[in-house]
């Protein structure tokens, strides 16, 4: 990769960092952590996942931005392979994030109701 696209995406990836962290700031205060997690978790991985673009020798770009440009400016729209990336980063980062947020309503449950006697379970 050329000095010039690694110092893109380190300023990129900053850029991205304090985009969520200014994120977290706002939605610190939310009762369902899992949500606000969720909604973080989705945009750092539409953000960040690299992918190729039109060329195959090209520099990884940024799934979502490449998106959005094939989208709005070149004549053929996304391709194929863009497009299935940005389903499979924003499917699998939801996928996890939903796991972990039953998990945590179901452990938080449990903690939460008084056991009894005639409840084992």
């Amino acid at each position: 990769m050329a000095e010039e696209f690694k110092i893109a995406w380190a300023v990129y990836a900053g850029g991205v960092v304090i985009l969520l962290a200014a994120g977290w700031w706002f939605m610190r205060n939310w009762s369902w952590s899992w949500v606000r997690n969720l909604i973080l978790l989705e945009a750092a991985t539409l953000l960040l996942v690299p992918a190729r673009g039109t060329a195959p020798d090209g520099p990884l770009t940024p799934v979502l931005p490449l998106f959005v440009y094939q989208t709005v400016f070149e004549e053929e729209g996304a391709t194929p392979e863009v497009s299935a990336s940005l389903v499979f980063a924003a499917a699998g980062a939801f996928a996890v994030m939903l796991i972990v947020g039953i998990m945590m309503l179901m452990v938080r449950r449990r903690k939460d109701r008084p056991m009894t006697e005639s409840d084992q379970y």
